[in-house]
């Protein structure tokens, strides 16, 4: 019964529109030349809020791994410009199964003491919102009639340049998001979702193109309070000057 219970949230994520977080890096610790602008595109796998949220009824030991924690395909476009000589500004919008979220960010690079390392804090504010205008009964459904995310992260990347053609990038995250719930015609209702992402990387450029694939793991703690873990994909394209 559980296992069919399940079933029916992730059909009834699939009828209807679906909240999910962008959980990619897409980003090097090196920074933008002031006044330069720099554009991609990214196709990946992002975090799905409404089965997060809603999973419950489910033995921890079987629900909340690397499958329990739904990844949904993500696409996403995103632009920046260089501020300073340390400092870039981006901004990233992406649609996921009716959902549409974005997200906006400054890049800042650490002061380091060498030629082929770098290292950047890259801050940014979430939002991401979902609405659906279906009405199921029933024990076994969870109406979701909308589903609105407000966030911050505070990403911590390190790069190393093995050449003018390739350099590897890790990232260590932390996020927290206020998810703010709508079932049925019921009070909306908010808490707080604690993420934690780790995701490695390669830049592979000719020139200021480059193609970036990346994976790494998203691990967060859903509302009924069960730590989990979902998987992270995601490649890119782009021009950063």
């Amino acid at each position: 019964m559980k296992k069919i219970n399940l079933y029916l949230v992730v059909l009834m994520m699939f009828l209807s529109g679906c909240a999910v977080m962008n959980t990619s890096m897409m980003e090097t610790a090196e920074t933008t030349r002031p006044g330069y602008p720099k554009f991609g595109v990214e196709y990946g796998y992002g975090l799905d809020l409404t089965t997060t949220m809603f999973l419950k009824d489910i033995e921890p030991e079987t629900a909340f791994d690397a499958k329990g924690l739904l990844s949904l395909p993500v696409y996403s476009v995103k632009a920046g410009i260089g501020l300073t000589d340390k400092m870039d500004i981006n901004g990233k919008v992406w649609i996921s199964f009716g959902g549409i979220g974005s997200k906006i960010y400054l890049k800042h690079r650490i002061p380091l003491d060498s030629e082929k390392a770098s290292l950047a804090i890259m801050s940014g504010l979430t939002f991401v919102t979902t609405e659906s205008d279906d009405e199921e009964e029933g024990d076994n459904f969870i109406e979701i009639a909308e589903i609105t995310s407000y966030g911050f992260e505070i990403p911590f990347l390190a790069t190393y340049r093995v050449g003018k053609a390739l350099a590897v990038t890790g990232m260590a995250r932390y996020s927290g998001d206020v998810i703010k719930i709508k079932e049925g015609d019921a009070n909306y209702k908010a808490f707080m979702l604690n993420r934690f992402g780790v995701v490695g990387g390669l830049s592979l450029e000719l020139g200021p193109l480059y193609i970036r694939p990346e994976i790494g793991v998203e691990m967060a703690t859903p509302k009924y309070g069960i730590f989990g873990a979902a998987p992270i994909f995601a490649i890119g394209a782009g021009i950063d000057i």
